[in-house]
């Protein structure tokens, strides 16, 4: 997933903002101008408004992708998984039990305490 989509994106169930914790990264080439991607409204990378970021910052952003990660709701508490570069923004009532169980057995223990403490639905195992 390219940080720039996360200007786009927003939580299935509340519709509100999307925050990240990145676990890998990785950086790619790529062949576009960086106007033409550029954040308009907000900066998801920096997690502020996109006029206060520097056109250099930008360029520098476009390379990068979260290759595994989650996203969580800002105002639900939903976390969603980024596996393979692919942000699963399932509705509850779709999302595979096993797959999120998959996910954590991977990640739990390198994603931060607060970060965690965000991620209240579906709850995380012991919580």
């Amino acid at each position: 997933m390219r940080y720039y989509f996360l200007e786009i994106l927003a939580c299935p169930e509340c519709k509100s903002r999307l925050t990240y914790y990145t676990i890998k990264e990785r950086e790619t080439s790529v062949d576009v101008p960086v106007e033409s991607i550029r954040c308009r409204e907000w900066c998801g990378l920096h997690n502020k408004p996109a006029r206060e970021v520097p056109l250099s910052e930008c360029t520098a952003c476009i390379k990068r992708e979260v290759v595994e990660g989650v996203l969580i709701c800002t105002n639900c508490g939903r976390w969603y998984p980024i596996i393979d570069r692919i942000p699963i923004l399932i509705d509850d009532k779709y999302r595979r039990e096993k797959e999120d169980k998959e996910f954590l057995e991977r990640n739990l223990d390198k994603i931060p305490v607060e970060i965690r403490r965000l991620m209240k639905r579906p709850p995380l195992p012991n919580q």
